[in-house]
């Protein structure tokens, strides 16, 4: 029996794993800390490709002549140029739901942790300042005014919880007209203006590189949060900056930066207006399962001639 030679990088959950060795027709090689050279050997031939967030370097997809699938392990797809696979007859799928609801959660994480000072207040205990819970301007959600920038299953997830929070929302995506039951907002920069939080769920992409720059920001409300568990980039982190200092943005909340991970002398480290997480926010136990259940079975699928479109990316 001739077998599919199927690639996976870096660590993913056993389950995964052996939905691929279970089958008798997948040849499979898992590299869970892979090496250049370790990569470039196996991309030769591989014929199907899992894959993280990791960036692979040009050559290696240069070798790969026999690849015809790539699955991610997950959603985004800026570690890919698609243009080049969809040249080249490769199919790329995604988890499409497997993460949306860990995101979603870490979003509100991120809101509750921005809105409550949460960090600031922990690191005053610590140091003995108890005395600070009368300066650490926090603030509730509901009553507020939430936008949502993208309404994909993760934008949709975090403005229903956001409205039973009691919070009034409005969403901005150009590709829905209609975001019922929630306001469709149009105008970007009237949104911003009129938003106490904004959370963004939009894909790195061109149009989103830079989407959230100077002028948008300058329009805040004094008070302002900015939530980001989307892509970095998306931000202008320069100009975060710059409204953290001059206002009239309060705080930035974000699991995604522009440089992943930061050096060490990234001004956003030394903020104490800004909350940090590490790129984590899909990686719950059971999401991790799920990407890693689901970019399997897209392999499966892809091989059995049976890949679900709303799964595929090229």
């Amino acid at each position: 029996m001739t077998k599919t030679r199927v690639l996976v990088l870096d660590p993913i959950h056993a389950d995964g794993l052996a939905m691929l060795a279970a089958r008798d027709d997948i040849a499979l090689t898992h590299l869970p800390a892979p090496e250049e050279d370790d990569i470039l050997a196996h991309m030769a031939v591989a014929e199907a490709l899992l894959l993280r967030g990791r960036h692979l370097s040009r050559q290696a997809f240069e070798r790969a002549a026999n690849l015809r699938l790539i699955s991610r392990h997950g959603v985004g797809c800026d570690n890919l140029d698609l243009d080049a696979f969809r040249a080249r007859n490769v199919r790329v799928a995604i988890s499409a739901d497997a993460n949306w609801l860990s995101v979603a959660e870490h979003t509100l994480a991120l809101m509750f942790a921005a809105a409550k000072a949460l960090h600031a207040g922990d690191r005053a205990v610590r140091d003995g300042n108890w005395a600070v819970r009368d300066a650490l301007g926090t603030r509730e959600i509901a009553g507020s005014d939430v936008l949502v920038i993208g309404f994909g299953r993760i934008g949709r997830a975090v403005a229903e919880r956001c409205a039973t929070l009691g919070a009034r929302v409005s969403v901005h995506d150009p590709a829905i007209a209609e975001t019922p039951p929630f306001a469709a907002a149009p105008s970007l920069p009237d949104a911003m203006a009129a938003a106490d939080f904004i959370t963004l769920h939009v894909p790195r992409l061109p149009e989103t590189l830079g989407l959230i720059g100077a002028d948008l920001l300058a329009r805040l409300r004094p008070g302002a949060i900015l939530v980001n568990t989307a892509r970095g980039g998306i931000v202008d982190e320069a100009a975060v900056l710059h409204a953290l200092d001059h206002g009239p943005l309060a705080r930035y909340a974000t699991d995604v930066l522009a440089d992943e991970p930061p050096g060490a002398g990234d001004p956003l480290l030394s903020r104490s207006d800004v909350i940090l997480t590490p790129h984590s926010a899909a990686m719950t136990a059971e999401a991790a399962r799920r990407m890693a259940t689901g970019a399997a079975q897209n392999i499966l699928d892809f091989l059995d001639g049976r890949l679900a479109p709303e799964m595929t990316v090229v």
